[in-house]
C-alpha cells in the first residue's frame, strides 16, 4: 500500500468513526472521539452526560485509538477496500472482522472503569453499556466508588494484610469499636468523646499516615496521642 492510499485510508476510517456517533451534538462528539489523555465534560442536568460517558466507552472498546491514530495494520483486499468506501458513503456498515482490523489498541472491557455516586447511578449506567456495546459490556467495571474499592480489596487486599472475606463497618459499628478501644485504654468519653476520634482517624487515613505515625506526631499532646492510641 503507498503512502498516498495509506493516508486515504485513516481519512476513511476516521468519517467511518464519525458517522458511528453522528447522533451526538457537536460538543458531544468532540468527547466521546477524544481518546488521548483527560476530558472534563461541563454540563447540566439532563444534557446528555450519561449519553457522553457510555458512547465514549462504546468507542473506546470497538476503536481502540484509531480515530486519533495514524497507525494501519496488514494489507487490504479489494473486497476490503469496497466495503470501506461503502462504509464512508453511508451505503452499508463494516464487519466486525474488518472493525477489528482497522481498529488500534483496542482495550479488554475489564480494563475500562466508569465511576458513579450511588448504585441507582451506577445500575442505569451498566444497563446502558450493556445496551449499546452488547455482551463484553458486562465485563466494564462501571460501578460506585465504594464497590469498585471493594471489589479491588476483595481480590487484592491480602498485599495490604486483608483476608479478602473482611467486613466492612457501618457508623454505628465504627462507634462501638472505638467504646471498646477507649474501654480498654481506660479514655473517659467526658475527656475526649467518640465523635471527635472518629474523623481524626479518618483524617489520618485520607493522608496515609499509620497509627504509628500519627503517635509520633501527637508528642506531648493528650488528645492526639489518645486518638492515635485507639486508632492503633
Amino acid at each position: 500500500m503507498n503512502e498516498i492510499m495509506r493516508d486515504e485510508m485513516i481519512r476513511s476510517r476516521r468519517k467511518i468513526i464519525e458517522k458511528e456517533f453522528a447522533h451526538l451534538n457537536d460538543r458531544q462528539r468532540e468527547a466521546v472521539l477524544a481518546v488521548k489523555g483527560a476530558v472534563l465534560v461541563l454540563a447540566g442536568a439532563g444534557s446528555g452526560k450519561t449519553t457522553v460517558l457510555v458512547n465514549r466507552i462504546a468507542h473506546i472498546l470497538r476503536w481502540g485509538e484509531a480515530y486519533e491514530s495514524d497507525k494501519l495494520f496488514g494489507e487490504y483486499t479489494a473486497q476490503e477496500m469496497e466495503e470501506i468506501n461503502n462504509a464512508v458513503e453511508g451505503i452499508s456498515g463494516l464487519s466486525e472482522e474488518l472493525v477489528q482490523k482497522l481498529a488500534v489498541s483496542r482495550p479488554y472491557p475489564w480494563r475500562v472503569l466508569a465511576i458513579t455516586f450511588t448504585n441507582k447511578a451506577a445500575g442505569e449506567l451498566k444497563e446502558r453499556i450493556c445496551k449499546t456495546t452488547g455482551m463484553i459490556g458486562n465485563d466494564v467495571w462501571a460501578m460506585t466508588f465504594h464497590s469498585a474499592c471493594m471489589r479491588i480489596l476483595r481480590r487484592y487486599g491480602e498485599r495490604l494484610g486483608y483476608a479478602e472475606h473482611f467486613t466492612i463497618y457501618d457508623t454505628e459499628d465504627q462507634k462501638r469499636v472505638i467504646r471498646e478501644c477507649m474501654k480498654t485504654l481506660s479514655i473517659d468519653e467526658k475527656m475526649l468523646s467518640v465523635k471527635e476520634v472518629l474523623p481524626e482517624i479518618s483524617h489520618a487515613k485520607d493522608d496515609l499516615v499509620s497509627p504509628e505515625r500519627l503517635l509520633k506526631r501527637a508528642g506531648d499532646d493528650f488528645r492526639m496521642g489518645s486518638v492515635a492510641k485507639i486508632y492503633t
